[in-house]
C-alpha cells in the first residue's frame, strides 16, 4: 500500500513536469518538449523527425522561422530552409503528404502513422520517442484502467513487432536505453527484462505500494517487443502498436503482414475516454504506427499508404508521409549516398529516396553494369592449362530446358574470370534425334569437360538429385556436389555475381554470335533476367515467360564458388586466354581503377563498354 496520507492526486501531481526549479506542474508536455526536456528523454530531434511528430499529434508548426532544410536531391546543393508551415506545402505540392495545408487544424491527433521513409533516417528512434511518450501519457492518467473502463488492473500494452526476434532485440535495446535515462520513468519503472519493459501507475502504486520498496508489487502498464509472429500476438488490449520495417514483412502466413495486422489492430479500438455511464466521451487515443523503408507496389505497407493518400473518412484519421533520407537526416553527406547510387539507382530510390518500386523489373536497371565486365580480348576456351584450378556451376535438365555449364577460374588480384558457358539439350546438336537427355548424357558431358579443365569444385541444385551425383561419382567427380538451394540462398548467390561485377572483380568473355538467329548469347540471357523483390534480403531472379536462365544459373553458381576462394593463393591463376587459348589479359586492373572511370563514365554520360541494343544482338 502507499505511504499513510499520500494520495493518487498526490502521484499523478508528482508525476507531472518539473520545471528547472524543480516545482511539480500537472500539465501534459507535448511530444516535442518530452523528446528534448532534460526531465524527458534529453534527444535532438532532426527538424523532419520533429515536423513529423508534430503534424502527426496536431501541434502547432512554425510560420517565421525558416528551420526545415529541404534539399532537391541526394547531392544536396544550394538547399533551401523552409518554415515548418512552407515544408507541409512543399510535401503536399510534391504528392508526399496527405494533409493539405489549409486542411490543417492544430490540436487534431491522428490514430494512424504510415510513414515511409529512407533508410538511416532515425526510423527505430521515431518508434522508440512514440513508445515511451505513450507510456508516459499513460502514466498521468493516475488510473487509466478506469479512464478506458476497463477492469482494475487489467494490463494495458503498447507493442513493438520487428521482421525477426533479432531486429525485435534491436529495438528494445533502443527503447529500453531511453526508459532508463529517463528521469520521469525512474520511479514508475517495475522491472526491465531482455524483451519487455513493466511500470507502474499511480494507482497501482497506491493500491499495491511501489515496486522500488516491495519488488511483487503489481504493474498493469507492459512495453514488450516481439517477432512478426502472428499466433503470438493476440490477447492483449494494445494501446500503441508499431510495425517496424513492415513493408518487409513476408507475404503469406503467420509472418505475414495481413496475419499481424489482423492479430494486433482490433485490440487498439477501445481505448476511448469514458464518462461515468460507461459511454464513450472522447475521440479514439490509440495510436497504429506503420513506419518503413517502402519495397513494391503492393502488399499491406503500400495499400495503406495509398488509402490515407486517397483522404475520406479512413485517410482523415491518419497521417502518411514519404520522405527520403537526405531530407530527414541532413547530417549524411552526399559521399554517403554516391557509391550506392551508381551501384544500383532504381534500389537506391527505394532504400534511400523512400519511393515505392515496382515489385518485378529487369534484374540489371543499367545494362552498362554488366557490359563492363565483358572484356574484348577474352574469349571463350575449349582448354585449360594442367592443374590451374577452375570452378564448374551447373544447371541441370533433361527435358525442354537445357543443362548448361560454367566454367571459371580466379586471377591475378582476386579477380573471378568466366571461361566457359555451353549448353546442351534434347533435340539439338548431336541431342537431335532424342526427345530428352539421359542422366548419362549429362555426366558424360561433364567428365569430358573435366579432361579440358581441371575442376577443383563444382555444384548443382538438388533437383537434379541423387541419381545425377552417383552418375557423376561413378566417373570419378566427387568434387562435384549437389547443394539445397532455398529462394534465400539463390538470392545471394546472384547477389554475389551483381556485387562482384559492380565492383569490378568479375571479367566475362566476349560470345560468340550464335549461329541460329532465334538463340541469345548468354550475355543477352543475362540482360533479360527479371527481379522479384520479396523482401529486402530476398529476391527471386529468373526468365521472364517464355525465356531462358539456365546459362545465367550455371555462371551465377560457378561465380559464387569461385568467391569463396579469391583469397586463396592455391586458386589464383594467370595465364593468357586470348583467342580462346585461355585468358586473362586485363583482369589485373584493381577495384579502384575500375571505381574511378566508372564513375568518370556515368558523370559524362558515357561508358567504356561495348553495348547491346535491346532486344538486338551482340555487335
Amino acid at each position: 500500500m502507499a505511504k499513510k496520507g499520500f494520495s493518487i492526486s498526490d502521484l499523478v501531481l508528482q508525476a507531472g513536469r518539473m520545471d528547472i526549479a524543480g516545482v511539480a506542474n500537472d500539465e501534459v508536455a507535448d511530444i516535442i518538449e518530452f523528446i528534448e526536456s532534460d526531465w524527458g528523454l534529453g534527444l535532438n530531434l532532426y527538424p523532419v523527425q520533429k515536423f513529423i511528430l508534430k503534424v502527426y499529434y496536431g501541434l502547432p508548426l512554425e510560420d517565421k522561422i525558416k528551420c526545415v532544410p529541404a534539399p532537391k536531391d541526394w547531392r544536396k546543393k544550394n538547399v533551401p530552409l523552409l518554415t515548418e508551415v512552407e515544408y507541409l506545402q512543399f510535401l503536399y505540392d510534391d504528392g508526399r503528404i496527405n494533409i493539405r495545408p489549409e486542411d490543417y487544424v492544430p490540436g487534431k491527433e491522428r490514430v494512424q502513422l504510415v510513414l515511409s521513409v529512407g533508410r538511416r533516417s532515425g526510423k527505430t528512434m521515431i518508434s522508440a520517442c512514440i513508445s515511451a511518450y505513450e507510456t508516459y501519457r499513460l502514466i498521468l492518467k493516475g488510473n487509466p484502467q478506469k479512464y478506458y473502463a476497463m477492469v482494475e488492473g487489467k494490463d494495458i500494452q503498447l507493442m513493438s513487432i520487428a521482421t525477426d526476434k533479432d531486429q525485435a532485440g534491436l529495438l528494445y535495446q533502443d527503447v529500453s536505453t531511453h526508459f532508463q535515462k529517463c528521469k520521469f520513468f525512474q520511479q514508475y519503472m517495475a522491472n526491465n527484462t531482455l524483451s519487455y519493459a513493466r511500470f507502474q501507475t499511480p494507482q497501482d502504486i497506491e493500491t499495491f505500494g511501489s515496486y522500488q520498496e516491495n519488488d511483487k508489487a503489481r504493474s498493469s502498464i507492459r512495453v514488450t517487443f516481439k517477432s512478426c509472429i502472428a499466433k503470438g500476438l493476440r490477447g492483449a488490449a494494445n494501446l500503441v502498436v508499431i510495425l517496424d520495417e513492415v513493408a518487409h514483412f513476408i507475404d503469406k502466413g503467420q509472418s505475414g503482414a495481413e496475419a499481424v495486422w489482423q492479430a494486433v489492430v482490433p485490440s487498439t479500438r477501445t481505448f476511448n475516454p469514458k464518462d461515468e455511464n460507461n459511454e464513450a466521451c472522447g475521440p479514439l487515443e490509440s495510436k497504429v504506427i506503420l513506419i518503413s523503408s517502402p519495397l513494391g507496389r503492393q502488399g499491406m505497407f503500400y495499400d495503406q499508404f495509398q488509402m490515407g493518400m486517397k483522404g475520406g473518412d479512413a485517410g482523415n484519421s491518419m497521417l502518411c508521409v514519404q520522405a527520403p533520407t537526405w531530407e530527414v537526416n541532413p547530417t549524411l553527406d552526399p559521399d554517403v549516398f554516391e557509391l550506392d547510387y551508381l551501384k544500383d539507382p532504381v534500389a537506391f530510390f527505394t532504400e534511400f529516396g523512400a519511393m515505392f518500386s515496382d515489385r518485378t523489373r529487369g534484374w540489371w536497371e543499367r545494362e552498362e553494369d554488366l557490359l563492363i565486365c565483358v572484356k574484348p580480348e577474352l574469349f571463350i576456351k575449349k582448354a585449360a592449362p594442367p592443374r590451374k584450378p577452375h570452378f564448374m556451376g551447373i544447371d541441370f535438365a533433361l527435358a525442354q530446358d537445357g543443362t548448361a555449364v560454367a566454367i571459371g577460374h580466379v586471377g591475378e588480384g582476386g579477380i573471378v574470370v568466366a571461361d566457359y558457358v555451353d549448353q546442351i539439350k534434347a533435340g539439338v546438336g548431336i541431342y537431335q534425334d532424342k526427345e530428352r537427355l539421359e542422366f548419362e548424357d549429362v555426366a558424360n558431358w561433364i567428365y569430358q569437360l573435366s579432361r579440358r579443365f581441371y575442376i577443383t569444385h563444382g555444384m548443382f541444385d538438388q533437383w537434379a538429385g541423387i541419381i545425377f551425383e552417383q552418375a557423376l561419382h561413378n566417373k570419378g567427380l566427387t568434387q562435384i556436389k549437389m547443394a539445397n538451394l532455398n529462394k534465400q540462398i539463390n538470392s545471394q548467390i546472384y547477389k554475389n555475381f551483381k556485387d562482384l561485377a559492380w565492383e569490378g572483380g568479375l571479367h566475362l568473355f566476349t560470345p560468340e554470335e550464335p549461329e541460329d538467329e532465334e538463340e541469345i548469347t548468354y550475355i543477352e540471357e543475362l540482360l533479360t533476367l527479371q527481379a522479384e523483390y520479396h523482401s529486402k534480403y530476398i529476391t527471386t531472379v529468373e526468365a521472364p515467360r517464355g525465356g531462358h536462365d539456365d546459362r545465367s544459373d550455371a555462371l551465377v553458381r560457378m561465380v559464387w564458388l569461385a568467391s569463396q576462394h579469391r583469397g586463396n593463393p592455391n586458386y589464383i591463376s594467370s595465364y593468357n586466354n586470348r583467342n580462346g587459348g585461355g585468358g586473362n589479359r586485363g583482369a589485373t586492373s584493381g577495384q579502384a581503377s575500375y571505381r574511378k572511370t566508372r564513375k568518370k563514365a556515368m558523370r559524362s554520360g558515357s561508358h567504356p563498354s561495348r553495348q547491346i541494343p535491346r532486344g538486338g544482338k551482340w555487335r
